[in-house]
């Protein structure tokens, strides 16, 4: 019986050294990243208009950008023209001006306006000329599928127009900008 006893009350020191045993925890870390997107693409093109008289045209282009962003844009022509030839007293090239705005995810909506021959290759005058590094600047906000408005505005020129087809191609570039 002592034996058993003996026994039992050993059983009993193990069974409580094991009772209250330490619990073992693991911390884990879920990470991940979102990788900025910027782009742009055409919704409404400009309607065809008559330039001989004075006028507007509207377009308009979807912005998806998740992070800061600048835009540029570039102008084939720096102006509206046609391959016609002009005689003296008309001109076959038609400047207009081209306003932006784009909406933002917060706050007001960029905007800038700029004539088209600031828009040329190589220009740097104004904030959509190609050259200019600093572009059209969102400011660090964003514009998630928010749609821009570009206008284009003319008045007729001092000269007269020779009679043609006129147009002009714009490139409009968009890049994340942190």
């Amino acid at each position: 019986m002592r034996v058993l006893a003996f026994f039992g009350a050993g059983v009993i020191c193990v069974l409580l050294a094991a009772a209250p045993g330490r619990a073992d925890t693991v911390a884990i870390t879920a990470s991940g990243t979102i990788q900025p997107r910027c782009g742009v693409s055409v919704q409404q093109a400009f309607s065809s208009a008559d330039f001989s008289t004075s006028g507007s045209s509207v377009a308009q282009a979807l912005v998806d950008c998740n992070t800061g962003f600048r835009i540029n844009i570039t102008s084939a022509n720096g102006a509206a023209k046609t391959t016609n030839q002009a005689s003296s007293g008309f001109t076959n090239s038609l400047p207009y001006s081209l306003k932006l705005s784009v909406p933002l995810d917060s706050g007001s909506p960029v905007e800038a306006t700029c004539t088209s021959g600031t828009l040329m290759s190589g220009q740097a005058s104004c904030a959509l000329s190609p050259n200019n590094a600093s572009g059209l600047s969102s400011g660090g906000k964003s514009a998630i599928n928010q749609i821009a408005t570009l206008t284009a505005s003319w008045a007729p020129p001092f000269q007269k127009l020779v009679a043609g087809s006129y147009s002009d191609t714009l490139t409009v570039s968009i890049a994340s900008v942190p």
